[in-house]
């Protein structure tokens, strides 16, 4: 795997420190709070893509990169229409989320662990965006019932915590 700025790497893991000391987490929450946790810093996110059930209990959860995957057009060719983006660019990297009854937890098993895409700063990654706008979610609103601009709560945040994914925008979608 070839990144840019880094180098040609034979594994990820050669770069990257792994994700947690335990193998094994205790809830499926825990363990993709821990994941993203260690992917946001490290400049890319994992998005969940399909979710396997037994008996209503979630077992599995299949995991890649937020640039895996090929872009889509859903719009009629014929109609033009301005500013069509995508991040996907088809990342090849692959994890599974399983739950061990006999282990008592979630252990993460990495399939396909290459990117084919150079590292981003964890403000970029929407479902990074996304977490942080859940934690922040209460203290956010409560700054906002006192009439304070989404500029000013954006300050805050930064004060707290300089690393947040959270634009400005993003309070102002949340109203």
């Amino acid at each position: 795997m070839f990144v840019p700025g880094i180098g040609k790497l034979d594994n990820l893991l050669e770069w990257i420190e792994p994700p947690s000391e335990a193998p094994i987490w205790p809830s499926l929450a825990t363990a993709m709070a821990d994941l993203n946790a260690f992917t946001g810093p490290n400049g890319w996110a994992l998005t969940s893509f399909r979710i396997k059930k037994k008996k209503d209990e979630v077992v599995r959860v299949f995991l890649h990169c937020d640039r895996g995957g090929t872009y889509r057009s859903r719009v009629n060719e014929d109609f033009r229409r301005h500013g069509t983006t995508s991040r996907q660019v088809g990342c090849p990297f692959d994890a599974v989320l399983r739950h061990f009854v006999a282990f008592g937890g979630w252990k993460l098993c990495i399939r396909n662990a290459d990117h084919n895409h150079g590292l981003a700063p964890p403000i970029t990654h929407p479902s990074l965006q996304i977490a942080a706008m859940k934690e922040h979610n209460d203290e956010i609103r409560v700054e906002v019932r006192k009439g304070l601009q989404s500029t000013k709560i954006m300050r805050r945040l930064k004060e707290q915590d300089p690393d947040i994914p959270i634009l400005t925008h993003d309070i102002l979608n949340d109203r």
